[in-house]
């Protein structure tokens, strides 16, 4: 997760511990040992009962038939390019670059990196990094087109450059305006 995206924000209401907590306490490194060391026990110990099973008395290696799976295509040669590649026969497209409107709240993309916040709230993100299609009612043509944000780049978010990081100042007990 990028560091200027986190929140710090906790959001458990509840009496629980919150899960860091609970993970904190369980995976010490000698939590972590021990649950290892009793688990390889467990394993070796529970291999000597099956010594020797067999559903029958044939000594007979059975060999599984070929995979006859293909990619459908011919891979493409790994290289240092900076470019989308393909294999021959296909093509590829931009379907929402960073910016795109996705309401009328959004100004159109701006080359110089001047757009607002709101706009950034109302297009797409940026760094793109897994779509999937949600078929809806097993259509091959409907359905639901979901893309993932992974992180931000600050310095292309900002036409300055990065802006400062809060988060110390936050851990602190700072405030800010």
């Amino acid at each position: 997760m990028s560091k200027y995206t986190f929140d710090p924000t906790v959001y458990n209401s509840s009496d629980n511990k919150p899960i860091s907590a609970v993970l904190e306490k369980e995976l010490s490194r000698r939590g972590v040992l021990k649950r290892g060391g009793a688990l390889a026990a467990f394993t070796a110990l529970a291999s000597l009962g099956l010594t020797g099973c067999n559903d029958d008395n044939s000594d007979d290696v059975i060999t599984p038939p070929p995979s006859g799976l293909s990619l459908g295509f011919e891979s493409i040669a790994g290289s240092k390019t900076d470019a989308v590649s393909v294999p021959a026969g296909y093509t590829a497209q931009v379907l929402a670059p960073w910016g795109t409107p996705l309401n009328d709240q959004a100004a159109e993309w701006k080359e110089d990196g001047t757009n607002t916040s709101e706009d950034q709230l109302n297009a797409t993100g940026m760094m793109h990094d897994g779509m999937h299609f949600f078929p809806l009612d097993g259509s091959s043509t409907e359905g639901l087109l979901c893309m993932n944000h992974e992180f931000i780049d600050q310095n292309r978010l900002h036409p300055a450059g990065a802006t400062v990081d809060i988060l110390p100042a936050l851990k602190d007990g700072d405030s800010y305006s």
